[in-house]
């Protein structure tokens, strides 16, 4: 496999930039040309395709987006599937895909690949930095790129229209997200509603396009390939569709009761920062007592918000941005999501401590202002739900976990005003099956912790549980050794003795 280059976007940074250029009318696909006519056969239209590698940029503005050297031929797919699975009504919509033949001369069944987010194309995953893991899974089977329904190039694309932001002189709450929210996201859900059952946009009915999907292509089962959202989807589909699954990959594990993080895991996750922090003589001798300052500023936050001058680069005004504690721990929650954010970390966090919160106001101002926000992201996460037990357990943690209920402020502020049809305990129960499943987790994984592999797992005795020692969320859990695609690859031959770790180097932090 290639080296990984960092300039490629993905996870959450590619869904948001994907919402912003579609929303120009800006086409932000790898698909460059047709190479032959589309066949149509019933619900599914294919189209032969070239399929390019992409990169996309973020410096400053204008974003850019840059066709990569290399190129593949593929096939494009359309597929028609209800709105609502077992409505005999007319109403249908469009998933979309990308299927790439398989190298093998005994291919095994098709390898469909579930996009995290929820929200996350992938197509888009296919034309990143997951480039070359797309083409070196296809010496096991045609391995297809699905765009769920709702997302990028599907009909309808479910963008909110318009934008909604923040006031700059209140901070950042679960109430004032709801209260300048609320309004906006009411707003989205009448404007679909109007042509569309928006309700019928959850997991349940996302699975059940995956098996028309299946059926389309003539195929008896598939594997599933699946991160973060991707594998809760796959775990839906699992529990609905349980013969139809030949086997499954599920990296980053979000079980059917995981939507709804907790905030022990992100403290762990802190607490391995610090300890590696403290490992590093030079930062020990910077900031030797990391967690209590952060405990000092989150109290003083708490006690008395930052009021932080700011001048408008647009108008030219000069304002005042005022920061809470929350605002400062979703922050460091954002930090740690990926391996090459933790590195930066302590350059980034230490000035704050030490008062200096000029180098975060500007971020803090533009992340309030024209927030956009994709309707699927919302309903899917809002459908999904969280039984009353894991409630319960994550407002007992928040009540002590230095970063408290950060990674769920948005969840909730946006669940509070979007009408979403709750998938039910029943959906959100262990799933329970003999299919063969690789888990893959990483052990400094913020959003999707070993521990729900663990726990998922309970209900798998045909699986295998990899670790990646040091990894992060995203693409940590794929890129991040090339142990990782070898054990995928022996896992679908069906080879026993995988490796249960891997280890990556030390972290080795930016200079402050």
């Amino acid at each position: 496999m290639a080296q990984r280059r960092r300039p490629y976007l993905s996870g959450r940074s590619l869904q948001l930039l994907t919402v912003a250029m579609m929303a120009c009318g800006w086409d932000a696909g790898p698909i460059r040309e047709t190479r032959g006519p589309s066949v149509t056969q019933g619900p599914l239209t294919l189209t032969p395709i070239v399929f390019a590698e992409t990169e996309y940029w973020l410096i400053p503005t204008p974003r850019k987006l840059i066709p990569g050297p290399r190129t593949i031929d593929a096939e494009e797919g359309r597929l028609r599937v209800p709105v609502r699975h077992g409505d005999a009504g007319p109403d249908s919509i469009e998933i979309h895909f990308v299927r790439f033949r398989s190298t093998s001369d005994n291919p095994g069944p098709p390898i469909v690949y579930l996009a995290g987010g929820p929200g996350g194309a992938g197509t888009l995953s296919a034309a990143g930095d997951r480039f070359d893991l797309f083409q070196a899974l296809r010496a096991a089977g045609d391995v297809i790129a699905l765009d769920q329904r709702g997302v990028y190039l599907t009909d309808p694309y479910l963008v909110c229209p318009d934008s909604w932001s923040h006031p700059l002189d209140q901070p950042t709450t679960v109430a004032s997200l709801r209260e300048a929210s609320g309004p906006f996201l009411e707003a989205c859900h009448a404007y679909w509603s109007d042509s569309l059952d928006v309700l019928a946009f959850n997991t349940r009915e996302s699975a059940a396009d995956l098996d028309d999907l299946r059926a389309a292509l003539g195929a008896e089962q598939m594997v599933l390939w699946g991160i973060s959202y991707g594998t809760h989807l796959a775990l839906a589909y699992v529990r609905q569709f349980p013969d139809r699954v030949a086997a499954a990959m599920l990296a980053g594990v979000e079980g059917p009761d995981h939507t709804y993080k907790l905030p022990a895991n992100l403290d762990r996750v802190l607490l391995r920062v610090d300890s590696a922090m403290q490992a590093d003589p030079r930062l020990r001798a910077v900031v030797p007592d990391f967690l209590g300052e952060l405990r000092t500023l989150l109290a003083r936050l708490e006690a008395e918000p930052a009021r932080l001058p700011f001048v408008d680069p647009d108008t030219g005004d000069s304002l005042i941005v005022v920061l809470g504690a929350d605002e400062l721990r979703r922050g460091v929650f954002g930090e740690l999501g990926e391996r090459d954010d933790i590195v930066r970390f302590p350059s980034r966090i230490i000035p704050i401590l030490r008062g200096d919160m000029s180098a975060i106001v500007t971020p803090v101002a533009r992340s309030r202002r024209g927030v956009r926000e994709l309707a699927m992201t919302v309903a899917m996460d809002c459908s999904s739900g969280a039984s009353a037990e894991r409630l319960a357990l994550i407002e007992a943690q928040a009540t002590t976990a230095i970063l408290g209920d950060a990674g769920n402020m948005g969840l909730r502020a946006s669940c509070a005003h979007w009408p979403a049809e709750d998938l039910g305990d029943a959906y959100r129960s262990p799933v329970v099956s003999n299919v063969p499943v690789l888990f893959i987790s990483g052990s400094l994984d913020i959003k999707t912790p070993p521990s729900n592999a663990d726990e998922v797992r309970q209900g798998f005795p045909n699986s295998h549980h990899l670790i990646i020692d040091g990894g992060s969320h995203d693409d940590d859990l794929f890129l991040s050794s090339p142990v990782i695609l070898e054990t995928m690859l022996a896992f679908l031959r069906g080879v026993s003795g995988l490796p249960e770790r891997v280890t990556l180097p030390p972290i080795r932090f930016k200079r402050p």
